[in-house]
């Protein structure tokens, strides 16, 4: 592309479609070829995003991750021939610490999975004291470090990173925050080798606040090797973005089961339940609003139930306490279970139930949805950015405006209406099928360790 503008580019795309037509039988090889055109391109678009059309970019990254997803089908096993590598997550957004319940959501798996694919260390850093880490006895070989040193506190960050970053081969960061661009700066100057992949689990909201011609930003993705979305949509909102000066990948949050029991998706034992979890109360969640419908269709939906799973926010108690007293004929069938934070007592709650539910005002991707999609439910969702993926367009689930109760009553009813023992035999392979191709962990870590080393 000597001269470039959108017309050239155009005509790479259109030369490199009929390929992309017949992925599924190309030799690995030629498969691997074509990956590293579009990621020229890709290179190329950006370096001249304000000349050409950006759309352009959009569809060069969209092929390249489903030529990817094509490689990895045949990937041999990593091999790396030097000593055996590290790789660091850090708690770096306000310089705070690790929680718990993060060690099994992609702040842990990402780095936790990827070593496992590449036979690596995985470490976190930093963690308050190992009584707060029930969750490291199932994720054998992860080091967790500990820091009595309040949170917010930059230079415990910065002491670690001179004292440790010759053995820091790989850094994940989990967000583009004013800490991680400055404190990706100073590892770069000492280790300008390393690898860096940074995973922006962000929504429209972020997306549309976010300085992206910034100094900062642009040095920042500059800087990193990889930086990933977790839906789709998000990442073409991204890619579309004239001011964002890096070619945009998508890296959702998968799988993974570490209770060592397999996992059940049986119609057989499926019951009408229609679940949501989370934090119960928050003005993200707007919980109320899946309550306000299901009670408007509850005469239709008679032999149905609602759970809501996970804390309740004391200041949504008294929202709880009405609506029972409104509708005293559904204390019956609305419950509150609090949090469940035993996985096989969570997982057991998934493979009873036929459909996740969210009215989520805004969301990255939801990290309960790829655990439901694997025991075989359906989905209703708000039209939050990863409501596409979520409901793969429809064949999954449905979706439906925000705000509108209409809307979401109309999506709960003829859910429910599809969820009978017939349509979940019919769904449940369909979800696993989908499931294991995108939101098993294994298969991200592999993509990922492609993305980064090949």
């Amino acid at each position: 592309m000597q001269k470039v503008n959108s017309q050239s580019i155009s005509e790479f795309i259109a030369e490199t479609e009929p390929y992309i037509q017949k992925l599924d039988s190309l030799p690995l090889g030629t498969a691997a070829e074509l990956y590293d055109m579009l990621e020229a391109a890709a290179f190329t678009a950006t370096l001249h995003i304000n000349e050409i059309d950006p759309e352009l970019r959009v569809d060069i990254c969209d092929k390249q991750d489903r030529v990817l997803e094509r490689i990895i089908d045949e990937l041999p096993p990593f091999q790396h021939s030097g000593e055996r590598m590290k790789i660091f997550s850090p708690a770096i957004q306000g310089y705070r610490r690790w929680d718990n319940v993060e060690l099994l959501k992609d702040c842990g798996l990402a780095g936790y999975m990827l070593a496992n694919e590449i036979g690596a260390d995985p470490v976190m850093f930093f963690g308050t004291k190992p009584s707060d880490y029930p969750y490291l006895s199932v994720l054998p070989g992860m080091e967790m470090l500990y820091s009595e040193v309040s949170p917010g506190e930059q230079g415990v960050y910065y002491d670690h990173l001179e004292n440790s970053f010759p053995e820091m081969d790989i850094l994940i960061l989990h967000g583009m925050y004013n800490q991680s661009t400055e404190y990706l700066k100073e590892y770069r100057m000492l280790r300008p080798d390393g690898k860096v992949y940074c995973s922006l689990d962000m929504n429209d909201y972020w997306m549309n606040n976010t300085p992206w011609d910034s100094p900062n930003a642009i040095v920042f993705s500059q800087q990193c090797d990889i930086v990933a979305t977790t839906c789709r949509q998000m990442r073409d909102s991204v890619n579309r973005n004239p001011k964002v000066h890096f070619s945009c990948r998508w890296l959702t949050n998968g799988f993974y089961n570490p209770t060592g029991i397999p996992v059940t998706a049986d119609a057989e034992i499926k019951e009408n339940v229609i679940l949501s979890v989370g934090r119960i109360g928050t003005k993200q969640k707007n919980n109320e609003e899946l309550m306000t419908a299901f009670a408007g269709v509850s005469e239709a939906l008679s032999g149905w139930s609602l759970r809501f799973i996970g804390p309740v926010l004391p200041d949504f108690q008294s929202y709880i306490d009405n609506y029972f007293t409104e509708n005293p004929h559904l204390k019956d069938r609305v419950f509150f279970t609090g949090p469940i934070s035993k996985k096989t007592d969570l997982y057991s709650e998934y493979s009873r139930a036929k459909i996740l539910a969210f009215s989520s005002r805004q969301e990255g991707f939801p990290n309960v949805y790829a655990e439901a999609l694997f025991h075989g439910c359906m989905f209703v969702t708000s039209d939050i950015d990863s409501a596409d993926d979520m409901t793969n367009y429809g064949e999954l689930g449905a979706k439906y405006t925000l705000g509108d109760i209409d809307a979401l009553q109309r999506a709960l009813v003829e859910t429910c209406a599809r969820a009978d023992k017939q349509g979940m035999q019919a769904h449940i392979p369909k979800a696993l099928a989908y499931a294991t191709k995108y939101y098993d962990w294994n298969r991200i870590a592999k993509k990922l360790s492609y993305m980064l080393f090949k």
